[in-house]
């Protein structure tokens, strides 16, 4: 029997179309939305011929596509995650994805060091100093942008902070890919760490913040979090986002936004994760 049969049940297939089909849709109109604002100027000015541009088009959009949106039109996939069949390597397709196109892009543009291309030339050793000051602050804004979210919407009936059965702060609330993470070996959360810092601030700084723009890049930072199915935790990498990008437009070096991303992620996933995971394990019946 073939597909194009009547009566053959498309259903099973149907989650498994729409949603790259929507996130594909998603990815075309920011393109244009971003060409409409002569946002992409960028594709113009490094590349020297059509064919090129053309490719680094369809290079942006396809890594918008698949990075950002499809987490937008699936939000809350990471809570149907099967983490007893979870490989640790598949934590970081996303990541490989984004170097892969920072790779391509640099070699079809216009030659230059690579160091300058992200934004690490002009690097110095008091980016550190000034990276983890940004991070502090980047993490105490965070966390009261996520806590004013959630009592916002509490106060429309949001029920997030509750679990399958209405208890506030069930065991119900964390997704299991986030108690997952929490469990993991501390070798594994530093490696986690260290890609997440490096590979998302060379994309979403030192890449798109300079051509599309410091809060669209934020946007879009946060837009690409959205698998997870928590608002409030979109408001706070948000948050923190802006928070990034207000250093790399001060300092315009990768540096300090790498730190402040690391300082970020191992507050969260070393103590922050852990310790929630820890009470809510403890409170369920």
């Amino acid at each position: 029997m073939t597909p194009t049969t009547p009566g053959a049940d498309w259903s099973p297939l149907a989650p498994a179309l729409l949603e790259p089909a929507l996130a594909g849709g998603l990815g075309a109109l920011c393109l244009l939305a971003l060409a409409a604002s002569g946002r992409l100027r960028c594709v113009r000015e490094e590349f020297a011929s059509w064919p090129r541009r053309a490719a680094a088009l369809l290079l942006l959009w396809g890594i918008l596509s698949t990075t950002v949106f499809y987490a937008t039109v699936a939000p809350g996939d990471a809570m149907a995650i099967d983490t007893e069949t979870l490989w640790f390597p598949s934590l970081f397709v996303a990541h490989a994805l984004l170097a892969g196109f920072l790779l391509i892009w640099w070699a079809l543009a216009h030659p230059q060091p690579l160091l300058r291309f992200l934004r690490l030339e002009t690097a110095a050793p008091g980016d550190f100093a000034f990276g983890l000051r940004v991070g502090v602050a980047g993490w105490a804004l965070a966390l009261a942008s996520g806590a004013v979210l959630a009592f916002v919407l509490t106060l429309f009936g949001w029920e997030g902070l509750s679990d399958a059965d209405g208890v506030p702060g069930g065991a119900d609330l964390v997704p299991p890919l986030i108690a997952w993470l929490a469990d993991l070996p501390l070798a594994r959360k530093l490696l986690v760490i260290a890609i997440a810092m490096t590979v998302e601030e060379a994309f979403y700084r030192a890449f798109l913040q300079p051509r599309i723009g410091w809060i669209p890049s934020s946007l879009l930072f946060a837009l690409s979090h959205a698998g997870y199915g928590l608002p409030t935790l979109m408001a706070s990498v948000f948050t923190v986002s802006l928070v990034i990008g207000w250093a790399f437009r001060r300092n315009g070096s990768l540096l300090p936004c790498i730190v402040a991303h690391g300082f970020f992620d191992a507050v969260q996933l070393l103590v922050i994760l852990p310790l929630v995971v820890g009470q809510m394990r403890a409170a369920a019946p």
